[in-house]
């Protein structure tokens, strides 16, 4: 047996906010000895008395439990060996848990070390992100200290995924723009052991690991006494400022579930708003976690229920924003419902997707499927598909270089769309028809795959042009709009032009009796399936986002992007920018004149 054991430290926040089961009320409850007392014995924990004079600096508590667990895996090994076994005699396991609350007595700030499962217990009333925060004050972005990293994805197919890195990384080589770091591991070298945590070099056989999280570790066992210490190092480092920002987007978790609660009341109110009143415009834009089948979907449905009725919208179009949704309820519900009716409509609805043999492809319901942004308590947050996320100033500050940049290097010059004078996207797209070397594609979806709204031929570029109307957060709809098309087109380079002989006949077979559809067939009388390949193969192909800025008052999104408000729209520009820059597909944007 050692007295020295690998600790993992949390911080405790200072308060919590918790709801009142009986009233709803929300309270808010300091965390403090007597709050945490109360709480452990309510989850069978009990305190234990400690030894006298441990520290000066801290007060110290220990809780423990001892639970009995039902094993099981026995039944399955029942069928596997004889009656009377050893394995068989027992049916329950026994597991000790502990937790040592160590409290600064001129802070009063509380700290926390666990062992066995009681890390469950204290991670609802830890920070989210301390481990992280020391890391940032000793470790500089170009060192070559990262191991490992578990990484969540703002946007984007890939939800998270875990690096091992096979030499040293630093976080520099690691681009980590639009990713959460959930978790890291890296290497602390020897001289930082000493002078920062206070080791000796005697008991150091070189450098050590550590594991940040909501947790701070050293891959090193450690007495208690040096447990005490390290904690007064992290405050210690707590006190300066960070060296380097690991991450400048925060989860929000289910600790604060109230938060959330706020939150997605503000966004149900700005939505009602909308619902009133047209003009008071709210972006909110209508997705899945699965972008690519929820967009190739072949029809859509949308479950609307109300005072026990329940109505069932189909929609071929892609539904991409909130105003498809309040259209429906207006039709389908009124237009005039209260708040609470309108909020309990919302709260109820789903949205199924189908593909052409009504085999469901996504199923969530309504406001699961909202990415959206908000300003809230002086901070900004954003929504996408589920999970909030607290955006810091220095990310939004990032943005805007970034995107800056990108605009500034990827201006649009080739051959020039039309003025928008009035209307929608569609009656803008239509009135290219006609023009020299230019084809109209809006609403024409081979394999449900939106290619382009124009297509314009030149010397040798073929530019696809996917149009939009307004910067503002559906941007992210068009943004997987472009890159799916981007991915299909590329594809088809390889495939002699099969997609695009599919594109040219579904505009030019067009049998039915829509005057559009009518007008888009007869750009091909004079253009025969192989003269249209011909007209574009063997040519660079080049993406374009056109974008109309609705705004009253004039901006150039070029020089200007500040002044948009949509943060959602310009990180998933930047992202659409790296995604296309992969592919090997040259991309530029367009801001389309008034």
């Amino acid at each position: 047996m050692s007295e020295k054991i690998q600790n993992s430290i949390y911080f405790l926040k200072d308060e919590v906010r918790i709801r009142n089961k009986r009233t709803r009320q929300v309270l808010i409850k300091t965390i403090d000895f007597d709050f945490l007392n109360k709480l452990f014995k309510g989850k069978d924990f009990t305190e234990q008395q400690v030894k006298q004079n441990l520290s000066n600096d801290y007060e110290i508590k220990v809780y423990y439990k001892k639970a009995k667990n039902n094993v099981k895996w026995k039944e399955f090994i029942e069928t596997v060996v004889e009656e009377g076994e050893d394995i068989l005699t027992s049916n329950r396991s026994k597991s000790e848990s502990y937790i040592i609350l160590i409290k600064n007595i001129k802070t009063n700030r509380i700290y926390a070390s666990t062992g066995g499962y009681a890390h469950i217990t204290v991670q609802e009333l830890a920070t989210t992100d301390f481990g992280i925060e020391i890391l940032s004050r000793i470790v500089k972005s170009d060192d070559k200290a990262l191991k490992s990293t578990k990484e969540r994805n703002l946007t984007g197919g890939i939800q998270g995924e875990i690096k091992f890195f096979r030499n040293d990384y630093n976080l520099y080589e690691n681009d980590n723009f639009g990713k959460i770091y959930n978790e890291l591991s890296a290497s602390i070298n020897k001289k930082t052991l000493m002078e920062i945590f206070g080791f000796q070099e005697k008991d150091l056989k070189g450098d050590s690991l550590c594991i940040v999280k909501n947790s701070f570790s050293l891959k090193k066992s450690i007495s208690f006494k040096e447990l005490l210490e390290i904690i007064k190092k992290c405050e210690l480092l707590l006190l300066k400022p960070p060296v380097v920002e690991i991450n400048n987007v925060e989860k929000l978790t289910r600790s604060e579930n109230i938060l959330i609660e706020n939150l997605r009341d503000d966004v149900l109110l700005k939505i009602y708003s909308n619902y009133t009143n047209e003009e008071d415009f709210y972006s909110v834009e209508i997705s899945n976690k699965d972008f690519e089948k929820y967009f190739s979907a072949n029809y859509y449905e949308i479950n609307l229920s109300f005072k026990r009725e329940t109505n069932i919208i189909r929609v071929d179009d892609t539904i991409r924003n909130i105003q498809d949704i309040l259209d429906a309820i207006k039709i389908k519900i009124g237009k005039d419902l209260n708040y609470i009716d309108f909020k309990k409509v919302i709260e109820n609805a789903s949205i199924e997707t189908f593909d052409e043999n009504e085999v469901i492809l996504t199923k969530d319901s309504l406001i699961d499927h909202f990415c959206t942004e908000i300003n809230y308590s002086e901070n900004v947050y954003f929504l996408i598909e589920k999970d909030w996320y607290r955006v810091k100033k220095t990310f939004i500050d990032n943005i805007n270089e970034q995107a800056s940049f990108f605009l500034k290097d990827n201006k649009f010059d080739g051959p020039k769309l039309n003025k928008w004078n009035i209307g929608g996207e569609n009656k803008y797209n239509a009135g290219h028809l006609g023009q020299d070397n230019t084809f109209v594609f809006d609403k024409i979806t081979p394999l449900y795959i939106e290619t382009c709204d124009l297509l314009k031929v030149d010397k040798d570029k073929v530019y696809f042009f996917h149009v939009k109307k307004g910067f503002d957060n559906s941007m992210r709809d068009l943004c997987n709009q472009v890159l799916i098309s981007a991915k299909k087109v590329q594809e088809d380079l390889r495939l002699n032009y099969t997609y695009l002989t599919l594109l040219y006949n579904e505009a030019s077979q067009y049998k039915g009796d829509k005057d559009y559809y009518k007008s888009i067939k007869q750009q091909f009388d004079k253009i025969s399936q192989s003269d249209f390949i011909d007209l574009i193969k063997d040519k660079t192909f080049v993406f374009v986002l056109a974008v109309l800025d609705t705004a009253k008052t004039k901006r150039d999104l070029y020089e200007n992007i500040e002044r948009f408000d949509s943060n959602i729209a310009k990180f998933t520009l930047i992202d659409l920018s790296k995604d296309m820059r992969a592919l090997g597909m040259e991309f530029k944007v367009l801001q389309i004149e008034k």
